[in-house]
């Protein structure tokens, strides 16, 4: 990497990383907020999660046009500054019933900006290192994301209860702040395609379109996009299956379902790394290869346990899982970025957010109908789901290139 690219890579990482703190404490603390209140507040929680998934699935589309009509590096400013503004606000409401309602609505207000500020975030790699280093970014990005999902968590605990719903909301506010701050030093090495004023629902919709054409001309990108659709259907059923996993290993001294989220983060963590150290790109054939070795280690989990019902043995599916579907993940994304005309760009990471937001509860309600919570079996139907879909697009994206 140039100087230039070390220091941007730096700036990038670091003010993502903030964000995702402040992400997370704001979830944290607003759901165990909710969840403290009254005997509606299930009901509460459910609300606050359901409008959040709801308004990621209509609006990315719409932050994919944003993001390729205007400046991506305004609109990471902007949204970022705009979040710790709200989040300032939020902290300044004292009477509780308010509260409770001002947090629901302030969350759906967070939800809407970072559906325009994600496909903005994600399609300005490209704008501050050469293609050859985009993976590498997004190993360091993984990799942090991944620790502050462990770690932010256990701190939010004695954040929540030492400065309480209010100074937790400011904190969170501030590292909005500190974000938006942090981009504004950031210098694209790539020049922008020429971004125009024009804006109207008109425009939007015709940028929409051409987006929808740009895709279902590229053979690769399109089968690459309903590849992510399948995987996260059956990423939805590994996720409902997981609090479950003290029924289907009933044997296991322990607690598997916190050894599962634990050993799949420390997974995640590893390949990220991993990932970080491979220096070439990876062909598809390659990627499909991590599909099915992530879908080898999930089907591999009740094998172990009839091995031996051991807690350490069986953590070897799940860090292995966590392994291999960070590498997946992080070099197909890549791949995506490479590929994708960089005007497109913003577009063709907004229809990859949707598809995926739309197909795991499809997978949810699929996988409620037909599992049994008991049946140690369940992963490994699951994961040899997910081996055969690697082995269909192999053939497909094979065929793409004659």
């Amino acid at each position: 990497m140039r100087k230039i690219e070390r220091k941007n890579t730096g700036l990038l990482v670091t003010s993502s990383t903030i964000s995702k703190i402040g992400d997370t404490l704001f979830d944290y603390v607003n759901n165990s907020f909710l969840a403290s209140m009254n005997m509606k507040s299930m009901m509460l929680v459910g609300i606050y999660q359901a409008l959040e998934n709801i308004i990621g699935a209509l609006f990315n589309l719409f932050g994919g046009v944003i993001a390729d009509r205007f400046r991506r590096k305004k609109i990471i400013i902007l949204s970022d500054f705009l979040s710790g503004l709200i989040c300032l606000c939020l902290s300044l409401i004292s009477k509780q019933t308010w509260l409770i309602y001002a947090v629901i609505l302030t969350n759906a207000l967070l939800a809407l900006l970072s559906a325009f500020s994600t496909p903005a975030y994600n399609a300005f790699t490209k704008e501050i290192v050469e293609k050859d280093n985009i993976t590498r970014v997004n190993s360091y990005l993984q990799t942090l994301a991944t620790l502050v999902k462990i770690i932010v968590p256990i701190l939010a605990l004695g954040i929540y209860h030492m400065i309480g719903i209010r100074g937790a909301l400011s904190l969170d506010g501030v590292s909005f702040l500190l974000s938006a701050l942090i981009v504004v030093f950031v210098q694209p090495i790539l020049e922008e395609a020429s971004k125009t004023d024009k804006f109207s629902v008109k425009i939007i919709l015709e940028d929409l379109v051409s987006g929808f054409h740009y895709v279902a001309k590229n053979r690769q990108i399109y089968l690459l996009i309903a590849l992510s659709a399948g995987v996260n259907f059956f990423m939805a059923g590994y996720s409902l299956l997981l609090p479950y996993s003290n029924q289907m290993f009933p044997k296991i001294t322990g607690n598997s379902y916190a050894m599962f989220l634990t050993a799949e983060a420390i997974g995640g963590v590893i390949g990220a790394v991993i990932s970080g150290k491979i220096r070439y790109k990876l062909s598809t054939g390659q990627l499909m290869a991590l599909l099915s070795i992530f879908g080898g280690f999930v089907a591999l989990a009740p094998i172990l346990y009839f091995l031996k019902p051991s807690i350490f043995l069986l953590a070897l599916s799940p860090v292995g899982s966590g392994i291999f579907m960070t590498l997946f993940n992080i070099h197909s994304f890549s791949l995506v970025q490479r590929e994708v005309a960089s005007e497109y760009l913003g577009r063709v990471l907004g229809i990859v957010f949707t598809v995926a937001i739309l197909f795991m509860p499809l997978g949810t309600a699929l996988f409620t109908l037909i599992f049994t919570p008991s049946n140690p079996f369940n992963f490994f139907y699951i994961g040899c789901s997910v081996i055969i879909l690697s082995f269909i697009f192999l053939k497909l994206l094979q065929r793409s290139k004659e």
